[in-house]
């Protein structure tokens, strides 16, 4: 049993506090010390979402948001394979998609499956509120297999015989199965706010998500769902638990443990890592150039490699730029998310205030929307992520807390099923109060809210007409880099696979909807089935 307790810890190294001489007894007499040691392999794993090739890029690259171009110096050249995504021209062999299975199916397993079976093998009488606080998070897991590959294996056992290989579930049978596994376990779980475990309030988030796509992921049959997703939003919304917050950036400051809007958050400490490797990239390393220390005065800047979309943003957002320079008209911003969630134009130096030069001091740090070329763009080019807010003094490691679930998205979500219901007012009338946090009172009606006949209207995002398209348009403005992107344009018409973006063209195919089970995998485990449209 000692033996199996020094197990608990092994999934992510998160520095536990150290119990020299723990005994069964003593681990099972308290509530806390339970708790915080047997969960946080189940919740560390987790941290690893937002690192370089991850769920977060599966979710954002290869969308019409975010690009990582190859720089004129070679840079994210890595033999085409962030190129290949922003194309849908992956290939089953792409590190991307291994990582991916790799790291989910090990949170599955050797994080989740292995703690329920440790404990079930201690004989000891367990608390039905941490099992059920296990089998959510091993939920969260399985939703993102589910969204990203659908037709994966359902696995719940970590005893099992030598030799022993999964085989794959239909999508069906996998969406069967989150949904069930949630619905059985909300309800045991506590009802009071917390801040990086799950709560029922979390819980019923995860499920309004899954319910929300799973018209798009199963067919036309499953738009009765939407109706699921209502009451529980409204749920989460009359349990009055959560506020939203008056400030946008609020859920994504250093101090966003306080934040009321804060439904389910994974918590990041700059001094501690994920298996010893720099976390959080998608925040600060992947995007901020490698001469961008001097901004924030931080210890280290980054790769220079993830950069928003120009055409995104020229379409997306209610602001103006100068056509030559490519850099914003000051003033034309009135929506206060844009310059909210990118950091763009002339940088200066933290500490003297001074504009950021190079080359001789002869080439302004300027970012500008806009990237001359996908196989060669010049080291400033393109907006970068900075919806986070970047701690000054900032280090290798990062400090800022992932929001994976707030109350706006909530309230997004019940607004996107009134709309497909046709109470379009209703629809509006949530819109506008999300969006009013955005917009200075004193800017005229038309400019601070969208009327119920615009989010009703068909109108043409990447290309495509799309029903509903100004809904869509507002939820890449709300949450532009929250790892949504992709189930957004999938959701509304398929934008997915018919828009056209900068660097790509559509390919009207419908099997990139899925990823393809890794060819690796498939070689180590033949009971694997590869998904339909990729070669076996």
């Amino acid at each position: 049993m000692v033996l199996s307790l020094g197990l608990f810890a092994s999934c992510v190294n998160l520095e536990p506090e150290i119990y020299s001489d723990i005994t069964l007894d003593k681990l099972m007499g308290s509530a806390d010390v339970t708790t915080g040691y047997i969960l946080s392999p189940v919740y560390g794993q987790m941290r690893w979402f937002n690192e370089d090739r991850s769920v977060w890029d599966l979710y954002e690259l290869g969308t019409d948001a975010w690009v990582i171009p190859i720089n004129t110096d070679g840079g994210w050249n890595d033999q085409g394979i962030w190129q290949r995504l922003n194309k849908h021209e992956w290939q089953t062999t792409d590190p991307h998609f291994a990582e991916v299975w790799d790291h989910l199916w090990y949170g599955i397993n050797t994080c989740c499956n292995r703690v329920l079976y440790q404990l079930e093998s201690a004989g000891v009488e367990l608390d039905p509120r941490m099992v059920a606080e296990i089998k959510v998070a091993r939920a969260q897991y399985y939703y993102h297999l589910l969204s990203l590959f659908g037709n994966v294996p359902v696995e719940t056992r970590y005893d099992v015989p030598e030799g022993y290989l999964p085989e794959t579930k239909t999508r069906k049978e996998v969406y069967d199965f989150v949904v069930k596994e949630i619905r059985d376990n909300m309800d045991l779980l506590s009802s009071e706010r917390t801040y990086s475990t799950f709560n029922k309030w979390a819980a019923k988030q995860m499920l309004a998500r899954v319910y929300l796509n799973a018209e798009a992921w199963l067919g036309p049959e499953y738009a009765s769902k939407r109706d699921s997703t209502v009451i529980l939003c409204d749920e989460i919304i009359n349990s009055e638990k959560y506020d939203l917050e008056a400030d946008f950036s609020a859920p994504f400051a250093l101090d966003n443990n306080t934040s009321s809007e804060v439904i389910f958050s994974i918590p990041y400490d700059e001094t501690t890592a994920v298996d010893g490797h720099p976390i959080l990239h998608c925040i600060y390393a992947k995007t901020m150039h490698y001469q961008g220390a001097p901004i924030f005065n931080a210890a280290s800047a980054g790769y220079n490699g993830l950069r928003a979309n120009p055409q995104y943003v020229t379409e997306t957002w209610d602001a103006e730029e100068d056509p030559v320079t490519h850099n914003l008209i000051p003033g034309t911003d009135r929506d206060k998310r844009y310059s909210k969630t990118y950091l763009m134009g002339q940088q200066y130096n933290y500490v003297t205030g001074d504009s950021l030069y190079f080359v001789g001091k002869t080439k302004p740090y300027n970012h500008t929307n806009y990237i001359s070329s996908v196989t060669a763009a010049d080291e400033f080019e393109g907006y970068r992520f900075h919806k986070y807010e970047i701690k000054i003094g900032q280090k290798w490691e990062t400090d800022q807390d992932w929001t994976v679930y707030r109350l706006a998205e909530t309230l997004m979500m019940k607004a996107e099923c009134l709309l497909r219901s046709g109470d379009a007012e209703g629809a509006a009338d949530i819109v506008n109060y999300v969006r009013s946090r955005a917009f200075s009172a004193s800017l005229p009606e038309e400019e601070r809210s969208l009327t119920a006949a615009q989010l009703s209207a068909t109108v043409k995002v990447d290309g495509v007409d799309v029903r509903y398209g100004e809904f869509l348009n507002e939820l890449g403005r709300e949450f532009c880099g929250e790892a949504m992107r992709r189930e957004q344009l999938i959701r509304f018409d398929d934008v997915y696979t018919k828009g056209s973006w900068w660097a790509h063209t559509p390919s009207n195919s419908d099997h990139l909807k899925l990823f393809p089970i890794p060819q690796d995998e498939r070689i180590a485990n033949p009971k694997l089935k590869q998904n339909p449209g990729y070669p076996n």
